[in-house]
């Protein structure tokens, strides 16, 4: 049976353009363990990979697009699936210091997945200074969220040193891809059609209800922004100014980790009422004023972030796909006290995410059944082509927070001594800001565009005398 995309999920292929990062995914240290030779650690890696890929179908399947996008893309087997092509090994150049990683993992991830195989890709990195093995596991946004990535991908961890044995192949019955070419995927929609003509009908109707409904929420969106102060703590699409964070993403891309003492931060964040992701993002915040002023530019409105939300039920968070909205957060960068500016934010926060989480995640999910394939993919390669995003941004930084595992985890039987994220970059924003609470630490992931964060270390920087001062004025 044809495995046809979530329009959603559908998305981020169709708007993928030439510098988009449509990928999330994390890098992952695993400690030395006891076997020393390089290749033999590899083949153990990859080894328990291949004994486990069957327990994950997504990760041997790839993704037809019919001509003109005429209908949304579809998942098959990719019947010439090659592990060697998924999982690769490199070596960092003696010593193997941590600025030769992070710029080994930012090349990485500056190259975009292969359309003609299943979306993701591991690589090892070794010969890191500490005896350390480097893991950076990408995979695309389309595949999944932050949420069911991180379940999804925990089938090749393990609990403990033991390596757990691959649950047992299924038979599989019916499984045969009906369709496995762009105009057998074409020819099998307009068939649909042929056969069963009340299917036209019944996509108008649908499609119509979902447009009214999104026309609605934008002319409240416009009449909010028209009344002076309507929603001072909830910021519409139309407040963001431009500022040299922004802009459509290059080719090239930059990736820094910065470590945080997770139990510091939850008793500052405790100290003061507040969420871990509220602390995340008055940091954040802090950092990109002094940046800016750094780079002599003043800012004319209070910088937005762009936060991802979870809006999956009880017990879907294996489900893949996504399953996902976002809201609008001011960061008050207005506010010079970084412990008042923290405060705002926490404001903020309980007063806006209840109801966009109920309200805008419809919206967000129909806007790409309404718009429909073939408009996604014109309308991302216009937009591209004008550079609209460098005109028109939503927000000014993307910021996200994902919950990590409660207990410890091993790979091949080596312990995981740390996990950092990365978030993808679309549209207008330059720069992605994904934190993980992992094992004692809280890690932040940094990802920009090279060209436009020439100065990511110094934003890295920031980030942390942010962090260190809120946690240093916590009252013991």
């Amino acid at each position: 049976m044809t495995k046809f995309l979530d329009p959603l999920d559908s998305a981020f292929i169709l708007l993928e353009t030439p510098g988009t990062s449509m990928n999330i995914g994390a890098v992952v240290e695993l400690e030395p363990g006891d076997v020393s030779d390089p290749q033999e650690r590899f083949d153990i890696i990859q080894r328990n990979i291949a004994d486990r890929i069957h327990e994950v179908p997504v990760l041997s399947q790839r993704v037809v697009r019919a001509p003109f996008d005429m209908t949304w893309p579809i998942l098959i087997r990719d019947e010439k699936f090659d592990l060697d092509r998924h999982v690769v090994r490199v070596a960092l150049p003696t010593p193997g210091s941590r600025a030769q990683l992070d710029a080994m993992i930012a090349e990485f991830l500056s190259r975009t997945l292969s359309p003609q195989r299943p979306l993701w890709q591991l690589l090892v990195i070794e010969g890191l200074d500490d005896g350390r093995t480097a893991l950076v596991l990408k995979a695309h946004h389309a595949l999944a969220d932050g949420v069911s990535f991180a379940e999804t991908f925990a089938n090749l961890f393990d609990i403990s040193p033991a390596v757990r044995p691959p649950a047992p192949h299924e038979e599989e019955h019916g499984t045969d891809d009906t369709v496995t070419t762009s105009l057998g995927l074409l020819r099998e929609g307009l068939g649909k059609i042929r056969r069963n003509p009340a299917l036209v009908v019944e996509s108008v109707a649908s499609w119509g209800a979902r447009l009214y409904e999104i026309a609605r929420a934008f002319v409240s969106v416009v009449s909010l922004h028209g009344r002076r102060h309507a929603t001072p703590d909830q910021p519409s699409i139309f407040e963001a100014r431009e500022t040299s964070l922004n802009g459509a993403a290059g080719i090239e891309k930059a990736y820094l980790r910065i470590r945080v003492p997770l139990g510091d931060v939850k008793r500052a964040a405790k100290a003061r009422g507040v969420s871990v992701t509220d602390f995340v993002m008055a940091t954040t915040s802090g950092a990109l004023k002094r940046l800016l002023d750094e780079r002599g530019e003043v800012l004319q409105r209070d910088l937005i972030a762009f936060v991802p939300i979870n809006v999956r039920g009880e017990g879907d968070t294996a489900d893949l796909g996504n399953r996902i909205s976002g809201m609008l957060v001011a960061l008050h960068t207005d506010i010079e006290n970084a412990e008042e500016r923290l405060r705002a934010i926490s404001r903020d926060s309980l007063k806006t995410v209840g109801e966009q989480r109920a309200h805008r995640a419809k919206i967000f999910q129909d806007m790409p059944r309404v718009l429909g394939p073939t408009l996604l993919s014109l309308g991302g390669k216009f937009i591209s082509a004008f550079n609209l995003f460098d005109r028109i941004p939503m927000a000014n930084v993307m910021i996200s927070s994902v919950a990590g595992p409660p207990i410890p985890l091993w790979l091949s039987g080596r312990r995981v001594a740390s996990a950092t994220p990365f978030g993808p970059l679309v549209g207008a924003f330059s720069l992605n800001v994904t934190v993980l609470g992992f094992g004692e630490s809280l890690e932040f992931g940094l990802f920009a565009c090279a060209d436009r964060f020439d100065d990511l270390s110094l934003l890295s920087d920031y980030v942390l005398d942010e962090a260190s001062a809120l946690i240093g004025a916590t009252e013991p």
